[in-house]
């Protein structure tokens, strides 16, 4: 009997058989990597790049993150930005209003007294400004509104007949430095349009949020109802509302105290402006965060993409060279079938 050794034809076939198999399956991944152009999963796990994969997507993962909170900041800081224009916008409008109000034979006719707690209500409908469940002007106190109700309700604060600048001329409204000097002297809580049920340091945070953007840096932002500005502006239009007492009993008087509220109003407007370029750098510096974040995406994206994706020119080659290595193989196949039992156990 002829016994089968390592060099007879059908030893060589059974090699050509296992060969096939594995040049059939090397031909599949590729393939598969030529559809997806991703390496695939298999060719990955057993690289010594993996661990480095394994990092590199962690990183990924951290940095979205990051920029998931940087643009949610950024959202707020440019509600504050289109709130506080508007805020100034309504400033601009009073002084119109209080420039065409101030001839008192004018204004008997013209209701100003209505047209300011208008322009009051349009003031503190605006600092309820809401993103979501938070109130933008709250400080740091945001779930609270920061309104103690109309700001058009607000009594009487300058009587009728007070001289500007005279002995009963009440202080205005300004910002108390600590919580403890409010409400301003002569007012009282009644008078102020702040919410004042223990949350009134909270109020006086400006800053009212501040995010980590990435492991070692953080940013404040933030804008409060209690901010200078604003509480100038309500004051100059309380003036000019007050005011309208003296229409008909002193018009003299009258002129002189709707003056005296345009130049409480000039004030107001330059520390509104104030408001919203301190904003506006807090907008600047987020998008400088995120600008940041963007490139750091970049890089982490192209490092993993040359672990994970496929060369295409090389899986191409590889492809070809699998097809002909496999044709040969077919080949062998073919003229070893051809043989006689004889010579294929040779």
């Amino acid at each position: 009997m002829v016994a089968v050794s390592g060099n007879t034809q059908f030893a060589t076939q059974l090699d050509v058989t296992r060969s096939i198999r594995l040049l059939n399956l090397q031909l599949a991944r590729q393939n598969q990597q030529l559809g997806s152009g991703r390496i695939v999963d298999g060719l990955i796990g057993v690289s010594q790049r993996a661990l480095e994969l394994g990092q590199l997507k962690s990183e990924l993962g951290t940095v979205g993150n990051y920029m998931s909170g940087v643009q949610t900041a950024q959202n707020r800081v440019n509600l504050y930005a289109v709130t506080i224009e508007e805020i100034i916008d309504i400033a601009t409008e009073a002084q119109d209003t209080m420039l065409k109000n101030r001839d008192a034979f004018f204004a008997s006719t013209s209701s100003p007294r209505t047209q300011a707690n208008v322009l009051l209500d349009r003031i503190g409908s605006l600092l309820q400004t809401k993103d979501g469940d938070r109130f933008l002007f709250g400080g740091t106190d945001y779930t609270v509104n920061p309104l103690n109700g109309q700001v058009s309700a607000l009594p009487t604060t300058y009587a009728a007949g007070a001289v500007p600048g005279g002995a009963g001329y009440p202080v205005p409204f300004v910002a108390a430095a600590t919580a403890g000097a409010y409400p301003p002297a002569p007012h009282t809580a009644a008078d102020f349009y702040l919410t004042t049920t223990g949350t009134l340091a909270n109020t006086y945070n400006f800053n009212g949020v501040t995010l980590y953007t990435d492991d070692n840096e953080q940013v404040t932002y933030g804008v409060s109802a209690a901010e200078t500005g604003f509480q100038t502006l309500i004051d100059s239009l309380l003036r000019f509302r007050d005011a309208t007492a003296d229409i008909t009993t002193a018009p003299a008087n009258y002129q002189a105290r709707v003056d005296d509220a345009r130049t409480q109003l000039n004030t107001a407007l330059t520390e509104l402006k104030t408001i919203a370029s301190r904003n506006g750098y807090k907008q600047q510096q987020l998008n400088e965060v995120m600008d940041r974040h963007n490139r750091s995406l970049d890089v982490l994206r192209t490092r993993i993409g040359g672990i994970e994706n496929a060369d295409i020119a090389e899986v191409s080659v590889n492809i070809k060279n699998l097809q002909t290595a496999l044709e040969a193989s077919y080949v062998i196949t073919r003229d070893s079938l051809s043989l006689s039992l004889v010579n294929y156990l040779r």
